[in-house]
């Protein structure tokens, strides 16, 4: 059994020439997690879930990281504007699926990020996302949408989330 980002990541591979949007890659310096890094989904050898860094401060477009004074600070212009032009990219180029992996906390507070995340979820294309599993306004208001469909890893037999993760991608002409 695998998270959620390496069960995506290994449904999705295959696709890549298809799939546009975003993960978010852990860094590591030392064997200790120190930040997090937005990607834009690309191909199958820049889709690495996790790195080993020297410094964090050679690193671009941080989503958190471990500052020097040993706090977790967030980067909101990374989604204003790295995240946004993602997924406006994403959009433009008619990709069958774009994936938001993931969405949490950072994004309350990225309002052009949050309306690209809104317009991308009304359109007319399929969007696979990871939600972090907690409570705020933007999360609970995507929460609350009668056209999503969530699948929780915690309380879903895995093979039962696999196989819907796949009906999914079949759904957006995939698979």
């Amino acid at each position: 059994m695998c998270g959620k980002s390496t069960l995506i990541k290994k449904e999705i591979e295959p696709y890549l020439s298809d799939v546009g949007g975003y993960f978010v890659q852990r860094l590591f310096r030392s064997g200790e997690k120190v930040g997090f890094k937005m990607i834009e989904l690309q191909d199958k050898e820049s889709y690495t879930l996790e790195k080993t860094v020297d410094s964090i401060s050679q690193e671009t477009d941080l989503v958190v990281y471990l500052s020097e004074s040993g706090r977790w600070e967030s980067c909101i212009e990374t989604f204003e504007k790295t995240g946004a032009a993602i997924l406006e990219r994403s959009y433009r180029k008619g990709k069958k699926l774009v994936l938001m992996d993931e969405l949490g906390r950072v994004e309350q507070n990225a309002p052009r990020f949050r309306a690209m995340v809104e317009m991308l979820l009304d359109a007319p294309i399929f969007v696979l996302g990871v939600l972090k599993k907690e409570k705020n306004p933007f999360l609970d208001r995507l929460r609350g949408r009668d056209d999503l469909l969530i699948i929780d890893l915690d309380s879903w037999d895995y093979q039962e989330a696999e196989g819907k993760v796949r009906q999914f991608l079949s759904a957006a002409g995939l698979y």
